[in-house]
């Protein structure tokens, strides 16, 4: 569980920063084949995410390099990462399955998916994601535990304004 936790949170992490960017990017051009666009506005939320990550890393490693005890502090956080698991690996079953019926289903049904899948899920995942980092924090004592819960979740819904801002933003209104 030493590798795993850490390693599912970050793939996690880095498969909602891809749609983070293309969530930013969607109903800003008017072109019909759209796949490049996509395609670049979904590496455009991975590369935010996986600099956002590695802030959280950075963070991760100096404090326990720094650490009396590297090795309990780090139990602590697979612990604290086990937790946030815990609320994060149901919502994302939900959309993984979503995902999969709106790619494989016809049209009309692939359109309602998104009316009752896809649509709820993209508003409700602020909270999830402080759900998560809430419920993180209340299992554990241990401060870096709570900074790294706190700062992932920072990181998690950054992603998406960040990108817009720094690519979409001058398309508005046009």
């Amino acid at each position: 569980m030493a590798v795993v936790v850490p390693l599912v949170l970050g793939l996690l992490a880095l498969a909602d920063a891809g749609l983070a960017g293309f969530r930013a990017a969607t109903g800003r051009n008017a072109r019909i084949d759209k796949r490049a666009y996509y395609l670049r506005a979904a590496r455009r939320g991975l590369a935010g995410g996986t600099i956002l990550l590695g802030l959280v890393a950075l963070l991760v490693v100096v404090t326990l390099g720094s650490s009396a005890d590297p090795g309990a502090r780090y139990d602590e956080l697979v612990r604290a990462g086990t937790r946030m698991l815990q609320v994060v690996v149901p919502f994302a079953a939900l959309v993984i399955v979503s995902l999969l019926a709106y790619w494989l289903m016809p049209m009309r049904e692939s359109t309602f998916v998104i009316l009752i899948g896809l649509g709820p899920f993209t508003l409700v995942r602020p909270v999830v994601v402080l759900g998560a980092a809430v419920w993180t924090v209340l299992g554990s004592a241990d401060g870096l535990a709570w900074a790294v819960a706190i700062a992932a979740a920072v990181g998690v819904l950054a992603v998406e304004p960040v990108v817009h801002r720094r690519w979409y933003r001058a398309t508005e209104g046009s």
